[in-house]
């Protein structure tokens, strides 16, 4: 699925390696996440930083904030741990998925 991949990318932040601007809602303790914060989701496929903290560091990937191909790989495990889908990024849920 790479032409969904990159759309998916491009969707979420015009392949910019950017942290999300939406703020958290409501309080999550058990990721660590206070309402009013800024979401971390972070590189173009916007991984959500406190949902894949282990795998993150299992893989030594965590330049993936700033690194294109530590990015890349750790969308692909996000993919993988999906069952091999893009449905983690709202995005394709709500807007590639629809089409």
């Amino acid at each position: 699925s790479p032409i969904i991949a990159v759309e998916v990318a491009r969707l979420e932040t015009d392949f910019q390696m950017v942290q999300s601007n939406h703020i958290y809602t409501r309080d999550n303790p058990k990721l660590g996440i206070k309402a009013g914060e800024k979401e971390r989701s972070f590189c173009m496929y916007q991984i959500h930083e406190p949902a894949h903290k282990e795998t993150i560091e299992a893989l030594g990937l965590q330049d993936f904030k700033t690194n294109v191909e530590s990015c890349l790989k750790m969308a692909r495990v996000v993919y993988e741990q999906a069952g091999h889908s893009f449905k983690p990024w709202t995005v394709y849920k709500d807007t590639i998925a629809m089409r």
